[in-house]
């Protein structure tokens, strides 16, 4: 058992709660228990899913049994999990540019604009890529994206 905070396998018993042993982490000093928690990834999930449907925070509350703060929290993991994976991403730009790009409707937009190049936000499952968008007449010194 680690850590839920920091995870860390230094750890030693501080009593019990409602039933519940609690621990006590010797590196960050937090309180954890081993119980597992009340809501799953697919909860988070479903909740960020109508939070950006635009579903308020206590109706996602209320449609998941979960309390309005406990949806803040998870939107706001998700959040810093994002700037994260942005932070990430935009250092790769700098120093890992792809080969190919396919675009659709960001091409038709791209090509009405070209004389200014912009970025565009690649998810795909855990990773994120922020690529440099150019026009068409500039392609050589396009980055891009193989899809291979």
């Amino acid at each position: 058992m680690n850590c839920t905070h920091c995870g860390s396998a230094e750890w030693r018993k501080n009593g019990r709660h409602q039933g519940v042993q609690r621990y006590r982490c010797k590196s960050c000093g937090r309180y954890f228990t081993d119980k597992p928690p009340k809501f799953g990834r697919q909860i988070e999930a479903e909740a960020l899913d109508m939070y950006l449907n635009n579903v308020g925070i206590r109706k996602i509350g209320r449609f998941l049994g979960a309390s309005p703060a406990a949806v803040l929290k998870w939107i706001g993991k998700a959040h810093r999990v994002l700037s994260a994976q942005l932070a990430g991403a935009a250092t790769q730009l700098e120093t890992d540019l792809p080969d190919i790009i396919e675009m659709d409707e960001i091409y038709t937009f791209v090509q009405k604009n070209s004389s200014v190049p912009s970025y565009g936000l690649l998810i795909a499952g855990d990773s994120v890529v922020l690529l440099r968008i150019t026009s068409a007449t500039k392609a050589s010194t396009a980055p891009s994206l193989s899809t291979g």
